[in-house]
């Protein structure tokens, strides 16, 4: 359960923080040992060099299993 958690919350994190971004750091927070069944993130802060993203993952009834936040680091196209 909670390989598939995270991997399932750093998707959704490195979705919203764009295919510019590489992962910095990422923290995990689990709620409840359930089974996902939908997950949200959205970007707190962004700066120029920097994504400060959050993410949520939920059971199918609404209930929270898991909060993640990761930092992103923006890398310059080559």
């Amino acid at each position: 359960m909670t390989a598939s958690t995270a991997a399932l919350l750093e998707d959704a994190l490195r979705r919203i923080a764009g295919p510019d971004a590489e992962p910095a750091s990422m923290t995990v927070d689990y709620a409840a040992a359930a089974q996902v069944a939908a997950s949200k993130a959205w970007i707190e802060r962004s700066t120029r060099s920097l994504v400060f993203a959050q993410a949520e993952a939920r059971t199918e009834d609404g209930n929270l299993v898991a909060t993640a936040s990761a930092v992103f680091r923006r890398v310059p196209s080559a």
